[in-house]
């Protein structure tokens, strides 16, 4: 039967209101309506929020992050936004209002008047005073981690003061650590650079001590220079996710597969935790990469430029992870040894390390280029750049010592006369006074007020 048809049979009665059956709509409430409406936009975001769990990419390492003070938290915020369980901590409650993590996962640590005016000890109390709390939190929310992520900013006073009591919490877990660390920029004052290098002095023990596994090492004054024409108020956005996307990049390629080679998830797991010292990585794209020598000169050019922290000397590098990725239009254009000569070169910079680990991927990407993602892993501390740290923190030491040595001269008020003279002048006046007439009256009376 056709739908023309169907249509016909239908009776035109049926399609009459029959308004003496209507009933009478009582009139909405604005105040339980706009309830309801919260209601189901909460119910809403807890689904996509659900979603986005189940969702989850697949990854080599399921990593649990702890972000600690100001930036370690925001550095939390970009790993939680790509799908890892993060919890947050700080001593100013401000910083954490408005770190995108859900509120169940994000501790106060409530002392004094709140934040810790970048005062390591006091960062340091307010973490012993709640480790109770940091040990359950830790417990609940990063149960599933195979390999735990302390972030934090070596100079401020939350992250780095907490640093020691987050370490022994963490390691306690008994799943490997990895300290995320940021050096401070140029512009940042003396206290900064001078808790960097203390906070700096007590992490590389760990790690020498193999009390963490990892101690990865990224310069703020190095994103700077890559990121120069990045406003001030973009930044930091564009700072934390250059720190954590090569991280996640590696973590994520390494459990794809490859029809050349593919950096698999052991070697991954070897490149960051068997590295035993400090690791740095980077990323770098090439666009003109036809060239057999193209992708070995980029390398060149371009390798140290766009490492997130400068100083290293990649020599001593244990171990290194190469990822190269492009379209399928692009690896259509690239030489056969292209590869391989980048990769000779890179075994080259590094002094022949223990191993080089590499992966060449497709992927779909919309713009024609290459790639690069290079892990440094077993380094030493970058010399230089401490040093220039030291030397920039004594010297602005130097400055506030004369400040305040400026200081308290200014607030001695002379009062023209010569001290030893006064003071000289002041007994000459006193005993005068007792041997004066008024003077043997005033003793006597109080002699015989005192009988």
């Amino acid at each position: 039967m056709s739908a023309k048809s169907i249509t016909q049979e239908i009776q035109p009665e049926l399609y009459k209101d029959d308004i003496s059956t209507l009933e009478v709509v009582e009139p909405v409430d604005a105040g339980k309506l706009a309830a309801l409406k919260a209601m189901n936009q909460a119910k809403q975001m807890e689904q996509r929020m659900s979603a986005k769990i189940v969702a989850k990419r697949e990854r080599s390492l399921n990593f649990g992050i702890v972000g600690s003070g100001q930036a370690g938290s925001h550095l939390a915020e970009v790993f939680y936004g790509l799908g890892y369980e993060a919890v947050v901590i700080n001593t100013a409650s401000s910083d954490l209002r408005h770190i995108k993590v859900p509120d169940t996962n994000k501790l106060l640590l409530e002392y004094g008047l709140g934040g810790s005016a970048k005062s390591l000890a006091f960062g340091q109390e307010a973490a012993e005073n709640h480790k109770e709390k940091i040990v359950q939190l830790v417990n609940e929310k990063l149960l599933s981690s195979q390999v735990n992520v302390l972030c934090l900013s070596l100079g401020g006073g939350s992250g780095a003061g907490s640093c020691e009591v987050l370490v022994d919490v963490l390691t306690d877990t008994n799943k490997p650590l990895i300290v995320l660390t940021i050096l401070p920029m140029e512009t940042d004052d003396t206290l900064t650079k001078s808790n960097a290098l203390e906070t700096l002095a007590k992490l590389t023990d760990m790690a020498r001590n193999k009390k963490i596994a990892n101690l990865i090492v990224v310069d703020n004054a190095k994103i700077e220079s890559i990121h120069h024409n990045v406003s001030q108020m973009e930044f930091f956005s564009v700072a934390n996710n250059a720190i954590v996307e090569p991280l996640d990049a590696f973590n994520t390629f390494s459990t794809l597969p490859s029809p050349v080679k593919a950096l698999d998830s052991m070697e991954f797991a070897k490149l960051l935790l068997d590295g035993e010292g400090l690791t740095t990585y980077g990323e770098m794209t090439v666009s003109d990469y036809k060239e057999d020598t193209s992708i070995a000169k980029a390398v060149i050019e371009n390798l140290n430029s766009n490492l997130l922290a400068g100083g290293f000397d990649l020599k001593d590098a244990k171990y290194v992870g190469i990822v190269i990725a492009a379209n399928a239009k692009v690896w259509k254009e690239i030489p056969s040894s292209s590869i391989n000569y980048a990769m000779a070169l890179v075994g080259d910079l590094c002094n022949q390390p223990k191993g080089i680990f590499k992966g060449i991927y497709e992927v779909e990407i919309p713009e024609n280029v290459v790639k690069v993602y290079s892990m440094f892993s077993g380094l030493s501390l970058p010399a230089n750049r401490v040093e220039q740290l030291k030397k920039d923190a004594k010297l602005q030491m130097q400055i506030s010592k004369d400040k305040d040595d400026r200081r308290s001269l200014s607030l001695n008020l002379d009062t023209g006369t010569n001290d030893t003279v006064s003071a000289a002048q002041k007994l000459k006046e006193k005993i005068q006074s007792k041997t004066s007439q008024l003077g043997k009256l005033t003793n006597n009376v109080i002699q015989d007020r005192r009988k």
